[in-house]
């Protein structure tokens, strides 16, 4: 009996460490779920904010109802989504009603007014101000949600923390979060009040089958590697090359390859005159040390290296140390943004790392253009009174039914924001507006 008891110790041990571990793995399980459901949340609100900001803006330099009612509609559900993720955040303990407040009157303002018909009854003035306080609140409320975001992302904070110190009454370990969103009470709770108060550009495209009028002969596997190799800045060594599924809309090779230093990189080939559709480097961005614009005249000089002729930048933005660029072909005088592709330079080393050019074959061919009815100063009229001009050409868009129409493009600014505009060159239709962020307005 004695002898019966260590080994029933042993085995009770066993099972206790075994009980432990499995009740320790299940924890950490739930740790990381409820960080990943905490983590989707914050990006969201960030993103849905950024967002309320760029369709606000977009709107005050709007002049028709066609383009105003789903601008101002899209910021009602945005605010509601905003609203929903707030919810899903650890924020119990902290004063946040002004924020939500500023979030469900902007919703309410731009509901009531995207529902009414606004060709009987436009903006009035009074409303038009509020609009602009709308669009700088936003504003201050995106500069202050990016700033926690970038100390998120750079300290890798953990929400669970917030989470867990809320429950118990505590300070996190990190206040980062905590002062971020008490900066943007603060900020909310500054916005005056009103009687209304009491919230990539690459064009839609045609088909994959668009690709089948590419011209050239097939191509066999090793010509692919050679292809893919060349576009690479990385000494690649190619690793694998796979033809594509019989069902593919068009026939295409997907190149691996690896740098000397690791470095992972794909492409896809058209098997019909090789053309490059896409391409990206995964690699480890370290700090910036160079600019966006310098980024922007790498771009430029490796997309005329590799045959696309007559590219200009038509669009630019940073993520992290990364500058992502669009770059649309130019016919004569006149800016064709079906034909417009993007790509991703590092800001380490200013070497490219990606490239998407599927819309570009796509919709590539030589255009015939035809005489504008209306002068740029006809089409001019069409603009909001409030704009200021600042440049004018003409330009092919893609509308709805994906045709191309002709119109004029005006870059123009309202004292607060930039707009690209396009207005259609035969009947002073308002067919697009996009608002441009810093970085663009400045090319």
């Amino acid at each position: 009996m004695r002898s019966f008891t260590p080994a029933v110790l042993a085995v009770l041990l066993a099972v206790t460490a075994y009980w432990g571990y499995t009740q320790y793995r299940q924890k950490e399980a739930l740790m990381i779920e409820a960080e990943n459901g905490y983590q989707q949340a914050f990006h969201e609100l960030v993103y849905q904010v950024d967002v309320i900001h760029d369709r606000t803006g977009e709107a005050l330099a709007m002049n028709s109802k066609e383009n105003l009612t789903p601008a101002l509609t899209d910021v009602w559900r945005l605010t509601s989504e905003a609203h929903n993720a707030i919810s899903r955040l650890p924020l119990g303990y902290l004063p946040f009603s002004k924020t939500e407040e500023f979030l469900g009157n902007s919703g309410n303002f731009t509901y009531k007014t995207a529902v009414r018909d606004l060709d009987q009854e436009p903006l009035s003035d009074k409303e038009y101000e509020q609009l602009e306080s709308l669009y700088s609140q936003a504003e201050d409320i995106q500069k202050e949600l990016r700033s926690v975001q970038l100390s998120v992302l750079d300290k890798n904070l953990r929400w669970t923390d917030v989470a867990h110190a809320n429950a118990n009454g505590e300070e996190p370990k990190d206040n980062t979060v905590v002062d971020g969103f008490n900066n943007i009470e603060k900020k909310a709770s500054e916005f005056p009040e009103t009687d209304v108060f009491q919230a990539t550009q690459v064009e839609k495209s045609v088909s994959d089958d668009a690709l089948k009028k590419l011209s050239g002969e097939n191509i066999s596997k090793d010509e692919a590697a050679s292809i893919a190799k060349e576009y690479f800045n990385i000494d690649p060594e190619v690793t694998k090359v796979e033809k594509s599924l019989k069902d593919a809309a068009i026939p295409f090779y997907n190149v691996s390859v690896t740098g000397q230093k690791g470095e992972e990189a794909t492409m896809d080939v058209t098997e019909k005159g090789g053309y490059p559709l896409t391409f990206t480097v995964n690699r480890d961005t370290k700090k910036s040390k160079i600019s966006l614009n310098n980024a922007s005249e790498k771009a430029s000089a490796f997309l005329e290296k590799h045959g696309f002729d007559n590219m200009v930048m038509t669009n630019s933005a940073q993520y992290d140390h990364t500058g992502v660029f669009t770059f649309t072909r130019k016919q004569g005088d006149t800016m064709i943004y079906p034909e417009s592709l993007t790509m991703k330079v590092a800001l380490d080393n200013g070497v490219v790392t990606g490239l998407e050019a599927q819309n570009y074959w796509k919709n590539k061919k030589e255009r015939k253009i035809e005489s504008p009815a209306l002068t740029v100063e006809q089409a001019k009229k069409e603009l909001h009174p409030k704009l200021s001009v600042m440049e004018a050409q003409q330009a092919i868009v893609t509308n709805n039914l994906l045709k191309d129409v002709l119109c004029y493009e005006f870059l123009a600014e309202n004292g607060t924001a930039s707009y690209r505009i396009f207005i259609n060159a035969n009947n002073g239709k308002e067919e697009r507006i996009e608002k441009l962020s810093e970085a663009e307005a400045g090319y």
